[in-house]
């Protein structure tokens, strides 16, 4: 007989989750480790982390026995940034994830991270999360349930681990054993009390690549993240300015960062040997088929070019504006530079980018631009120099002197 945990599973991937798992509501180990991260100052400025709901999800739904976690992979084809070589001139490398043989001429380019590049997936992923809890509900017509995507006071990934979903990665992300760390997380809380799945075993061994790969130290020991530090907080959740001492290290990161899952064995094909037969197993990188994940084409709108962005408009052959389509993996930053106001809102009204606003976009262009080291982009920061928001001129005014503040001409 098909018990209600296993029944919920199951239309959980019907409802196109990749991976499910059941959660007892005891979380409480996990839950004070993240109480005590907060408390060290290692969320930075993000305050919602505060919130004492996020302690005992019984303060959100006080009926609640027990947690269904699902994750939904978003890693598309494409290479990792590790391996675009994303801090010098270089187009845009094959799908097998090889280097880029040689640089080109159209520019340096910028790497927005993988969660960013298609629709928002808070859309995708809560659609899903509501065909589930009708499931739920109909099992157990009187059940009561909460649904969460990264929405609310619900530490998923505590949850996720007790679920047997993934372990948490010393880089602090979910890892799956066949589905690696790219993965997007949901729970419903439900006042069922269902049979719980046992925790993922922990296979990071004695791999230390993330904490040696990160440019600003963020990993400060193996499992614990100094978010404060961390390149994604400082494009994406900082408000204000940049620390100027981590502006390098940002490289070529305009939105997010993904190094320390690049880098990551779980996230890269292998060879594994040792069976009894001698037989050898090749394990595939997971990819989805999730339309929505695919990296999305930029088309500009060159009718209503504002004053900063001319200095960074490609030039067809005949010598006029070229407004051309871009994608989103790897784009040019003169691409990225040419987008105005308008076109921002428009482009990014369905995309997680919508959540720096176009001065936060603004300044983590400045700061990627200035570590590119082309004086061609020099017009296009001095005309961000007289902008009415004062972070963005400040951050113009810094890449102006990493660049020399030499005049130079239009990309």
């Amino acid at each position: 007989m098909v018990s209600v945990s296993d029944e919920i599973k199951r239309s959980a991937l019907e409802a196109g989750f990749d991976v499910a798992g059941i959660a007892p509501i005891t979380a409480w180990h996990d839950l004070e480790f993240a109480r005590a991260w907060v408390e060290k100052g290692y969320g930075g400025e993000m305050a919602y982390l505060r919130n004492p709901k996020r302690g005992d999800p019984r303060m959100i739904l006080p009926s609640a026995e027990s947690v269904v976690c699902v994750g939904l992979v978003y890693n598309v084809a494409l290479p990792y940034s590790t391996s675009c070589e994303t801090d010098v001139r270089s187009g845009p490398p094959a799908l097998n994830d090889e280097p880029p043989a040689g640089a080109d001429d159209e520019g340096p380019r910028g790497w927005i991270s993988r969660y960013a590049w298609g629709v928002d997936y808070h859309r995708v992923m809560r659609e899903r999360l509501e065909r589930l809890r009708l499931v739920i509900e109909k099992l157990a017509p009187q059940v009561e349930t909460r649904v969460y995507v990264d929405t609310g006071p619900v530490v998923e990934r505590a949850f996720a681990r007790l679920s047997g979903v993934g372990w948490v990665g010393k880089n602090t992300c979910l890892i799956h054993q066949e589905k690696g760390s790219w993965i997007f997380l949901g729970v419903i809380l439900t006042s069922l009390k269902l049979e719980a799945d046992t925790p993922a075993f922990d296979r990071c061994g004695s791999c230390t690549r993330c904490l040696e790969a990160c440019p600003t130290g963020a990993l400060t020991e193996a499992y614990v993240m100094d978010a404060s530090r961390c390149i994604a907080y400082f494009n994406i959740e900082l408000k204000g300015s940049i620390p100027e001492r981590f502006r390098p290290a940002i490289g070529a990161n305009v939105i997010g960062c993904d190094i320390c899952q690049d880098v990551c064995p779980w996230n890269r094909g292998s060879v594994i040997p040792g069976l009894s037969n001698g037989t050898i197993v090749r394990r595939q990188v997971a990819t989805t088929s999730v339309p929505e994940f695919k990296p999305l084409i930029v088309e500009r709108d060159s009718s209503a070019d504002p004053p900063e962005s001319t200095a960074a408009r490609t030039e067809s052959r005949t010598g006029r504006p070229e407004a051309r389509p871009f994608s989103l993996f790897h784009p040019r930053l003169a691409d990225l530079a040419s987008l105005g106001e308008a076109d921002f809102r428009r482009v990014f009204a369905r995309s997680p980018v919508k959540r720096v606003k176009y001065r936060g976009w603004l300044r983590n262009l400045c700061v990627v631009i200035g570590n590119s080291g082309d004086a061609r982009f020099v017009p296009w920061l001095k005309t961000l120099g007289k902008h009415e928001d004062a972070v963005v001129r400040e951050h113009a005014g810094w890449a102006l002197e990493r660049l020399g503040g030499a005049a130079g001409g239009q990309l």
